[in-house]
């Protein structure tokens, strides 16, 4: 989904006020150090996604009882640091304005950035004029968010640099985290998007994780809207994990949510492949796929899958000596969408297991599916072995008339 940059809103202001307003009722009862209001649209005269930035600054002594008001008396989602240190990130699940609050320990880096850049861009025209161009051309060019972003880094260097208010270290660490590490940004097919996810797809994600039909070979029955809210909520935080071993990606067509694809990695040290006398770096995949009913029978799963395993088999850490990935697909061998979308993709009929599993009071077969493929590994420099186990992403392969 491409980033969308308006041009300067005079009502930004007063959007953050009312906002404001809000925050100073749930946090009565809590010492905080203030209330600011950052990012573009805290800028007067500066182009800006119309999203509300909002810093509730703290002590460190005061982070925990402000994220625990926050929690209980806003009602809002907590999604953690999200790989930046001492920004506690949340979200407003009825925001009628769109806006992003953080909990920001007061002194550390990141709350410098933040007031930094926008103090800087407030008295400085040239710069402001420089980064709204710089954020136009990105908007103009359907720049995804996590392409957005990193693709903002250099100008964003040159405004901090100017403010003078961090370290050089401290600016190589700024320059690290927006870099799009191992978060996969947009792949775009012919028909699809695949993403990462936000918070507004959790009503989407709701539609497909409660429909019975698509609960049959799951191992829980159709789940609830907190449940999953906090699923979507759990993607998001994955997004900045490193190593990174769970990928899930939601699936667009035409601007609509239609399913997601995913794997859970198991970084593994050098082994040998079936046939192979050599031992080569491998790491395992546990494919999953799911879509809504009304998007099955349209070649949408296979053409997602393909997709999503060459960008996931490609690496965003570069080649490793001659790894290989062992991709696998598990499913129920009566869930026959997920035989023949296997079949189709190339993999090859490696074991079928008789009763391996209990699901809602029967026992259950297991039918694995295997392929080997690509030099580029994942998580390559982890030389250890992770036990396989089981979860959710192990085994969410539901019924795929694909």
């Amino acid at each position: 989904m491409s980033v969308v940059v308006e041009q300067y809103n005079s009502e930004w202001p007063q959007q953050f006020q009312s906002i404001k307003s809000e925050l100073e009722t749930y946090l009565k009862d809590i010492e905080y150090l203030s209330i600011e209001h950052v990012g573009s649209t805290s800028v007067p005269g500066l182009a800006a996604k119309p999203i509300i930035d909002i810093d509730i600054i703290v002590t460190r002594g005061n982070l925990q009882p402000t994220i625990d008001a926050l929690i209980a008396n806003g009602k809002f989602d907590y999604l953690g640091e999200l790989g930046i240190v001492d920004r506690h990130v949340f979200k407003d699940p009825n925001q009628s304005t769109r806006h992003n609050i953080y909990v920001c320990v007061d002194g550390v880096a990141q709350t410098r950035n933040h007031l930094g850049l926008r103090d800087t861009l407030r008295r400085d025209s040239e710069l402001r004029d420089e980064y709204a161009r710089v954020k136009l051309d990105l908007a103009a060019k359907n720049t995804n968010i996590i392409d957005y972003l990193e693709a903002k880094s250099v100008i964003i260097q040159k405004i901090l640099r100017a403010s003078g208010t961090l370290t050089k270290p401290e600016l190589a660490a700024i320059e690290k985290a927006n870099l799009k590490g191992e978060r996969l940004g947009a792949i775009q097919t012919p028909r699809l998007l695949l993403r990462e996810f936000e918070t507004k797809d959790i009503d989407s994600y709701y539609e497909l994780e409660s429909n019975p039909e698509n609960a049959r070979y799951q191992d829980w029955p159709p789940r609830t809207k907190d449940e999953a809210r906090q699923l979507v909520l759990e993607n998001i935080r994955n997004h900045n994990a490193v190593p990174r071993t769970v990928f899930e990606l939601a699936v667009d067509h035409t601007g609509h949510f239609i399913g997601r694809v995913g794997a859970k990695l198991t970084p593994t040290s050098y082994d040998k492949l079936p046939g192979e006398m050599t031992l080569k770096h491998v790491t395992h995949a546990n494919l999953c796929f799911s879509f809504l009913p009304s998007a099955q029978g349209q070649g949408f799963a296979t053409e997602a899958m393909k997709a999503f395993i060459a960008v996931l088999t490609k690496g965003t850490r570069g080649a490793k000596d001659g790894g290989k990935w062992e991709l696998e697909i598990e499913c129920d061998p009566r869930n026959t969408g997920s035989v023949r979308l296997a079949e189709r993709l190339g993999f090859e009929r490696h074991s079928l297991t008789k009763e391996k599993w209990e699901s809602k009071g029967e026992w259950v077969d297991s039918l694995v599916f295997r392929k080997v493929v690509g030099d580029v590994v994942l998580g390559s420099r982890h030389a250890r072995r992770v036990s396989k186990g089981e979860s959710g992403m192990d085994r969410f392969n539901k019924q795929i008339v694909d």
